[in-house]
């Protein structure tokens, strides 16, 4: 059996990824008053305890504009979660899977491929691309950046552009990933249009709505990815 220690298991994407696991994997997803991450001997007992083959880090503070407002949390929760974690798996013998996110990217241009530099509007970005370059540190890693939907909204918008999936797929092609592709920073993504639209090619009824000024202070326009999954 593979040991897996899932960060965020509660989570939307973590309890996805959890329900899509093998048979063969024995997973531990504690709660945080089981594992605190920003807590480092809260981490690295769990660590000693575990002993985990994988370690998919999925938890995360992902609330784009709650960010902008508790930075403190932002930094705790992605960053120095992070950082914790990554301490901890230096001991060990581990792969570290770590889920980022397309908003690493500013949005100005689109089509971001894996060469690109990284360039964050936001404190969330910030905190996710802060944390790549850490993740990096491990001599065994992989940064999946994978645009999803988490769940379907009564209005979208029709001006931001970006290359997602659906969850339940999203996590179909993160297991293929990580089971056939070697590189070290993949993006899994979908094809290029406005949230909108992709809730109309799946048959949802949804009100359009637009980015305003304040919205684009804050939200990538164009986060669409170039998919180089093997």
């Amino acid at each position: 059996m593979t040991k897996v220690l899932i960060t965020g298991g509660k989570g939307i994407l973590g309890s996805e990824i959890i329900k899509q696991s093998p048979d063969s994997w024995e997973i531990y997803s504690p709660t945080r008053a089981e594992c605190d991450i920003t807590d480092f001997i809260s981490v690295q007992k769990t660590f000693n305890q575990i002993k985990p083959d994988l370690i998919i880090h999925a938890a995360a503070y992902v609330d784009t504009f709650g960010c902008e407002v508790n930075r403190e949390d932002a930094i705790d929760n992605n960053i120095i979660g992070t950082a914790n974690l990554v301490k901890s798996a230096l001991n060990h013998t581990c792969k570290f899977v770590y889920i980022s996110s397309e908003y690493v990217f500013s949005g100005d241009k689109g089509d971001y491929s894996i060469q690109d530099k990284l360039d964050p509007k936001n404190v969330y970005g910030k905190t996710k691309a802060s944390s790549e370059y850490i993740v990096s540190i491990l001599p065994e890693y992989q940064i999946i950046r994978m645009p999803f939907v988490r769940k379907v909204h009564t209005k979208a918008f029709k001006n931001q552009y970006s290359t997602k999936h659906f969850l339940d797929v999203a996590v179909k092609e993160l297991f293929n990933t990580m089971k056939n592709d070697p590189q070290k920073i993949v993006h899994i993504c979908g094809e290029k249009m406005s949230i909108y639209d992709l809730y109309k090619a799946y048959g949802y009824k949804v009100i359009p709505t637009y980015m305003n000024k304040d919205h684009l202070k804050i939200l990538p326009q164009d986060t669409s990815l170039i998919n180089n999954q093997i």
